[in-house]
């Protein structure tokens, strides 16, 4: 485990050491648009048990990607124009799309994949260096509040904490609200967030 002190400055030599842990199936706790994320890389079966391990969460829980691109999403779900206009207007919106192939093994889901492209631009960073869609999880135990700095996640994840395997602390988060999730196979708000539904249905016509 190596915890490394970032700051809210991009360190893009800490950024390369998180991206060559994660290629390996390593672990890494990074800061996102909303609070701490746990994640690794989506394609790696072995990494992704290590984080259902970690956080105590049920194997029947999706669990959200993040991308660097647009173009990155294509290769792993069925893009639709729809899907397109939503990540255009909103930045850091996730949408849920049917899944494509089986790159990303289906303990992450079986038959569609929530992608957002992250504002933040070390957890895009990691994606973008990596060439990988990354997990992006919050960083704690499954039922604990969401947290905003390392020692929130030290605490909550004390029980694994020698099993994450690299930190990367942009120090205390703005408490923002999480993404709005939006299921273009089911039809549905998922979740509302940062995006209200409102402006959702006013770009998409007014249904999904």
């Amino acid at each position: 485990m190596e915890n490394r002190r970032g700051g809210s400055q991009l360190d893009i030599d800490e950024i390369k050491q998180a991206v060559e842990i994660i290629l390996k199936g390593g672990v890494v706790v990074y800061p996102t648009d909303t609070c701490y994320g746990i994640g690794c890389d989506a394609t790696n079966s072995n990494a992704i048990e290590k984080i259902f391990r970690i956080k105590g969460r049920e194997k029947d829980k999706p669990l959200p990607l993040i991308a660097s691109s647009i173009d990155m999403i294509e290769k792993y779900v069925f893009l639709e124009e729809r899907a397109i206009k939503l990540y255009k207007s909103f930045p850091g919106i996730s949408v849920a799309l049917r899944k494509k192939g089986k790159a990303v093994p289906d303990i992450v889901n079986k038959e569609k994949l929530a992608f957002r492209i992250p504002s933040n631009e070390i957890s895009r960073k990691l994606s973008e260096l990596s060439d990988k869609p990354i997990i992006s999880t919050s960083a704690n135990k499954s039922g604990d509040p969401s947290p905003y700095s390392i020692d929130e996640v030290k605490l909550s994840l004390k029980e694994y904490i020698e099993e994450i395997d690299f930190f990367i602390d942009g120090g205390i988060l703005d408490m923002n609200l999480p993404s709005t999730i939006v299921d273009l196979v089911e039809g549905k708000i998922g979740r509302v967030g940062n995006v209200k539904e409102k402006e959702i249905f006013d770009l998409l016509g007014g249904n999904l």
